[in-house]
C-alpha cells in the first residue's frame, strides 16, 4: 500500500517510557517530510508541555495538519479530531513505580527541564511526591490516555480511568516499555513496515546504581498511582492475550530481534552527534 494511502500514526509519548527510542525507530519507516514532531510551545504554570500539544497542533493550517503521515510527541489523547485524515493512535505504557522513579531522576539529572531548579529542593523522591511540584508524579499514564489537561495534582477521579481505558480501544497498539522488542513487532505487523530497527537511547546511566525504595517511599508512589498501576494491570493483560492469540507471533519477534542485531553497529553509529561521527572517521 502506498506510503500516502496509509493513516496517520499518532505516537503518543508520555515521558520516560522509552519514547525516545520509539521515536527514533519510527522515524525510519517514514520520510523526513512525512514526521512533524508535535511540541506546544508554551506552558501553563502548574501544567505539562503535553498539555498544550493538542491545542498548538490544532492551530495549524489544515494543509500542514494533514501532510504527515507520522505524529509523535509529549501530547495528551485528542491529536486525531485535528487530523483531516484517517489516523491510528500506538503508545507505550511503563509500570508505574518504575516509571514515576524515572521521572524523578530526569528531572533532578537535566538541567534544561522546567522543574531542574525547583527540584533541587526535594533531595528525595517522597518529598517530590508530596510537593505537588510535577503532575508527572500523579497518575501521569492515565492523565495522558485520558487526553486530561485540567485536574489538580491530587484530584485524578475513576471516571478519568474509565475515560482513559475507553480511548485505548481506538489504539491500533498500545504496547508496555517491558517488552519493547514484543510492542515494535505489534506495530511492524499492524502496519505492514518494514524499516523499523532500533538502537536503545536516553537511558538514565544511574539506573542500575540506585537504592531501592523504602517501604514507606513505595507506599507513597502506589497511593499517588493508584490508577495508573490499574491501567497498567489492565493494559498488560490485554497486551499478553493479543500477543498470544497471534499466529506466527514468536517467529516474527525472533526474526525481528536477529535483524536488529545486526542493524546495532550501523544504528548506534548513527544516533551518534555529528562531531563524534567525524572524529571516529578521521582516525
Amino acid at each position: 500500500m502506498p506510503t500516502t494511502d496509509r493513516p496517520t500514526v499518532i505516537f503518543l509519548h508520555v515521558g520516560k517510557t522509552a519514547g525516545a527510542t520509539m521515536r527514533r525507530a519510527l522515524r525510519r519507516q517514514f520520510g523526513r517530510d512525512d514526521v512533524l514532531e508535535v511540541r506546544a510551545p508554551t506552558v501553563r504554570d502548574g501544567r505539562l508541555r503535553r498539555d498544550g500539544a493538542v491545542a498548538w497542533f490544532a492551530s495549524l493550517p489544515e494543509a500542514e495538519r494533514a501532510r504527515p503521515r507520522l505524529l509523535m510527541g509529549h501530547m495528551t489523547y485528542g491529536l486525531h479530531e485535528h487530523v483531516p485524515r484517517p489516523s491510528e493512535y500506538v503508545t507505550l505504557l511503563r509500570e508505574p513505580v518504575a516509571l514515576v522513579r524515572s521521572q524523578y531522576h530526569h528531572v533532578r539529572r537535566h538541567e534544561g527541564h522546567l522543574l531542574h531548579e525547583q527540584a533541587k529542593a526535594y533531595p528525595d523522591l517522597a518529598s517530590y511526591i508530596e510537593s505537588g511540584l510535577s503532575l508527572e508524579m500523579d497518575n501521569s499514564q492515565t492523565r495522558a490516555l485520558a487526553g486530561d489537561t485540567t485536574t489538580p495534582f491530587g484530584g485524578c477521579t475513576p471516571e478519568l480511568l474509565e475515560r482513559a481505558k475507553s480511548n485505548l480501544e481506538r489504539f491500533a497498539v498500545a504496547g508496555l516499555t517491558e517488552r519493547f522488542d514484543e510492542s515494535l513487532v505489534a506495530m511492524i505487523r499492524a502496519f505492514d513496515w518494514r524499516r523499523v530497527r532500533y538502537v536503545t537511547t536516553n537511558v538514565d546511566p544511574s539506573r542500575g546504581s540506585r537504592a531501592p525504595l523504602t517501604d514507606d517511599e513505595l507506599a507513597l508512589v502506589r497511593a499517588r498511582n493508584e490508577l495508573d498501576l490499574t491501567l497498567y494491570a489492565w493494559v498488560a493483560d490485554r497486551f499478553e492475550r493479543d500477543v498470544a492469540s497471534s499466529p506466527g507471533f514468536a517467529g516474527e519477534l525472533d526474526a525481528f530481534r536477529a535483524s536488529n542485531r545486526r542493524y546495532g553497529p550501523i544504528g548506534k553509529l548513527a544516533a551518534m552527534p555529528k562531531d563524534s561521527v567525524a572524529r571516529l572517521r578521521s582516525r
